[in-house]
């Protein structure tokens, strides 16, 4: 799981109320690539969405050479499973509803680049400070912008929920990407809103340590699940510049030495 740039950690779990996790991740480190997609729940196989979504890319990107690869190849692969999904919605759900939020991070030649659709959301640690770099493409957020309500009005809005863009619900997708210059020891966050809805800003701040991304993870998941976990959590921590010994944790640590138990269980699904 490592390589000679970076070293990754990345943690799920359906949460205390769903039975199912439609939440879908991947790790290339190979192509300093990592993937969250989360399905949209309420819908139909929104498990199915989120890992169409996580293979395709995967399986665009490994077709091409890291030094070939750029964020327009991870485009393309976020169009095709667009493409995908609406063709499997006609085919096989009678057109009723079926798609996913996506963030990607990729690295490449002193650059990252953050690719998504809808609102899980990549986060920035740097100098002992936590940012948001992806914009949620949600209602509350156009509402936001456009002063129509106040931050402090944001957490418990009844649009909370309402997400204006996500992968495989149209039929032509708008697709965001920010590039910027990174930092040695900068540590990226990338995770599905089932952690940011019962985690704050500060909350998640709080919590991670550029020290262990491993006690991180584990820290931010355990942290949701307190808080009661009503939605799917997956999380992805990607440190820039590898610390040897931790990278060593990572690669030996085992998939059954990730989970984390679940508390309770309660109604199939919310929306």
């Amino acid at each position: 799981m490592t390589n000679s740039l970076n070293t990754s950690y990345a943690i799920t779990h359906r949460g205390t109320v769903r039975q199912l996790n439609e939440d879908s991740h991947v790790e290339i480190n190979s192509h300093n690539l990592w993937v969250v997609a989360d399905g949209m729940g309420g819908h139909e196989a929104g498990d199915y969405a989120s890992q169409l979504v996580v293979d395709v890319i995967k399986t665009s990107v490994q077709n091409i050479s890291i030094n070939e690869l750029t964020s327009a190849h991870i485009i393309s692969a976020i169009e095709e499973a667009n493409r995908q999904l609406n063709e499997h919605s006609r085919t096989y759900l009678d057109d009723k509803t079926v798609g996913s939020t996506v963030v990607v991070l990729f690295i490449k030649e002193e650059v990252y680049n953050i690719i998504w659709v809808g609102d899980s959301r990549a986060y920035l640690y740097r100098n002992n400070t936590l940012t948001q770099i992806s914009r949620d493409h949600s209602q509350v957020n156009e509402l936001l912008s456009a002063g129509e309500i106040t931050e402090a009005e944001v957490i418990n809005h009844p649009l909370s929920n309402v997400i204006t863009r996500a992968v495989g619900v149209t039929k032509d997708i708008e697709v965001d990407v920010i590039q910027e210059v990174i930092n040695e020891g900068d540590l990226f966050l990338l995770c599905s809103d089932g952690l940011t809805g019962e985690l704050s800003d500060e909350d998640i701040s709080s919590v991670v340590d550029p020290k262990s991304i491993i006690d991180s993870g584990m820290a931010l998941m355990h942290s949701s699940l307190v808080r009661g976990a009503r939605d799917n959590v997956t999380c992805i921590l990607v440190k820039n510049g590898i610390n040897p010994l931790e990278g060593n944790k990572v690669a030996a640590l085992r998939d059954d030495e990730k989970t984390i138990p679940l508390f309770t269980q309660q109604s199939k699904f919310s929306d």
